[in-house]
């Protein structure tokens, strides 16, 4: 059965890049599955609670792929991407794009091969508690998106894996869970010019 690699990529407030991506097993063709995949994200991204109300319009999904990908070998066959435009609606500011929301990937298998996870775009600086930590309610309203969009995308020949590239086998998603604790993604600042600011020893 293919087994495919969703991206999606785009821009973040301070000049730099995001990509998050997730594997799925599925007897779609390439151009259904991505298909699929872009349908994934409308659902994630802008219906209801969606991500876009969590983020600033400087953080926008700017491309959708779908590569597929041999699972022997890892290596990808085709590639398919659609070029879009999906902005961040929330107002005020930024977190710095280096905080990355994390959701984790479970399966059955109980190792870290059965594990996966990826790293979404950073939120607004409003979605935080007053001791820096992911709000109840946005945990809450983040996993509602993802069961709608997987939900969606699932059917009985379709669905979510976790890839290892060790193992070269996936392994169904059973479960997702997102923390309380934000994550950093130090790759996400490369492109950010720092401007330093001198003062004097007294």
């Amino acid at each position: 059965m293919p087994m495919y690699q969703h991206r999606y990529s785009g821009t973040l407030p301070a000049g730099d890049q995001f990509v998050f991506s997730w594997h799925a097993v599925s007897l779609r063709s390439l151009e259904d599955a991505q298909a699929a995949a872009v349908a994934w994200l409308d659902v994630f991204w802008t219906q209801g609670d969606g991500f876009a109300t969590k983020c600033t319009s400087g953080v926008t999904v700017t491309k959708v792929s779908t590569g597929l990908v041999l699972v022997a070998t890892g290596q990808q066959q085709a590639l398919a991407e659609d070029v879009i435009g999906q902005p961040g609606t929330a107002a005020g500011s930024s977190l710095p794009q280096e905080v990355a929301l994390v959701v984790s990937l479970r399966t059955a298998l109980a190792n870290r091969r059965g594990r996966g996870r990826f790293y979404l775009p950073p939120l607004a600086a409003s979605f935080t508690t007053t001791t820096g930590m992911v709000p109840t309610a946005t945990i809450g309203h983040l996993n509602e998106q993802l069961t709608a969009a997987w939900d969606a995308y699932n059917t009985l020949v379709d669905f979510p894996v976790v890839y290892s590239r060790v193992n070269r086998a996936t392994e169904r998603i059973t479960s997702f869970d997102i923390g309380n604790v934000y994550d950093i993604q130090t790759r996400r600042d490369n492109k950010v010019e720092q401007a330093r600011f001198t003062a004097p020893m007294p």
